[in-house]
């Protein structure tokens, strides 16, 4: 979807870029704990489970932030100029990019994230303005230089595509499932005939003395 985003909203592109931010820093703390020196040794040998644990972790690190700079990739590389909020909210954080921007599993994703911060920062540089850069006036700066962006040297990335992989008998979820759904909001049966999910049974006060 994200190549067929139009108007995303400043809060929506504040959000992935904090994404990356809290994901990054997660990763960054994993890579300095597996990194450290000061680890005791002994405690690597007892089954190595530590250090696969932060190993298996830092990979899955790894994986999210490559997946929201794809994201981000494709905003920028097929629908730059109907989100300037995106460009608004990686210019506002661009120093959350900085300390991966020659990290080798990261580098190649991050080269239109700069060529776009390279781009907007020196149109930026052109516009002398009286005292401080209100966010109203940097958006106008954006809106207007998207008219122009041409986007030659972005770099094109494989489009991200899921696949949904069907379980084998899906139906044995899914039918006791839907009539789950149905005893609960619609139409009343027979608690005691049903088979194919478990069912409370509201108790039945009996009438005193008998």
């Amino acid at each position: 979807m994200a190549p067929h985003v139009i108007r995303l909203s400043s809060y929506a592109s504040q959000r992935v870029v904090s994404l990356f931010d809290m994901l990054s820093r997660k990763y960054a703390k994993l890579a300095e704990l597996k990194n450290d020196k000061i680890l005791n040794a002994s405690v690597l040998q007892i089954g190595g489970t530590i250090a696969d644990d932060m190993s298996t972790d830092l990979h899955i690190y790894t994986d999210f932030l490559r997946i929201v700079l794809e994201i981000l990739n494709a905003i920028l590389t097929y629908a730059l100029p109907q989100n300037p909020e995106v460009v608004y909210a990686i210019m506002h954080r661009q120093e959350v990019f900085q300390p991966f921007k020659n990290h080798p599993r990261f580098h190649e994703l991050l080269e239109n994230v700069f060529t776009v911060l390279d781009f907007f920062n020196s149109r930026m540089d052109t516009h002398q303005v009286d005292g401080e850069w209100s966010v109203n006036m940097v958006l106008e700066v954006i809106i207007i230089n998207c008219r122009s962006w041409r986007g030659e040297r972005m770099k094109i990335f494989t489009q991200l595509r899921f696949t949904y992989e069907q379980e084998s008998h899906p139906e044995e979820f899914f039918i006791p499932y839907v009539w789950r759904l149905i005893l609960g909001y619609s139409f009343s049966f027979n608690a005691d005939a049903i088979n194919l999910f478990p069912v409370d049974i509201p108790a039945v006060d009996m009438p005193a003395g008998e």
